[in-house]
């Protein structure tokens, strides 16, 4: 499956804009069954085995070790209608543990699943998880990777 090119879009919040991609990591899986069945349409995702590809489809040599999936997760609003970050991730928290059973079965066999936050932060910027959010994420055994783009 070759990459698209739908970037994640920025989000703002209360302090600083936000976006929220899912993302797996797995030694054989198809990524076409994650799309099924997360129902999430991935920006980028390739399986393992298949030829490594520069982003403008350009043959980089050798071939993909595992299969890779990431998609940016549904609902994020633009402006007025924006949602903290707590408040988003919570809710899609809750939509993924629809597939707890999916979830734990890929990680079981050797898979990794993870949320990828780009936040901007204004001036004197806070953002706390609280210890539900915490325990959820917890449960569902996904990590967490904040990322800080540069100016």
């Amino acid at each position: 499956m070759m990459a698209s090119r739908n970037p994640s879009k920025f989000v703002p919040g209360s302090a600083y804009t936000y976006a929220v991609t899912l993302r797996a990591r797995h030694p054989s899986v198809d990524p076409a069954i994650l799309t099924k069945t997360l129902k999430l349409d991935p920006a980028h995702s390739w399986k393992a085995g298949d030829p490594r590809l520069s982003q403008t489809g350009a043959p980089l040599g050798g071939q993909h070790r595992d299969s890779y999936w990431s998609a940016p997760l549904p609902g994020q609003m633009v402006g007025a209608t924006s949602v903290p970050l707590e408040t988003f991730m919570s809710t899609q928290l809750l939509q993924l543990a629809r597939h707890r059973e999916f979830l734990s079965a890929l990680q079981s066999d050797g898979g990794e699943i993870s949320l990828r936050v780009e936040i901007a932060p204004l001036a004197n910027t806070v953002l706390t998880l609280s210890s539900t959010m915490s325990r959820r994420l917890a449960e569902l055994n996904i990590e967490v990777e904040f990322q800080f783009p540069g100016d």
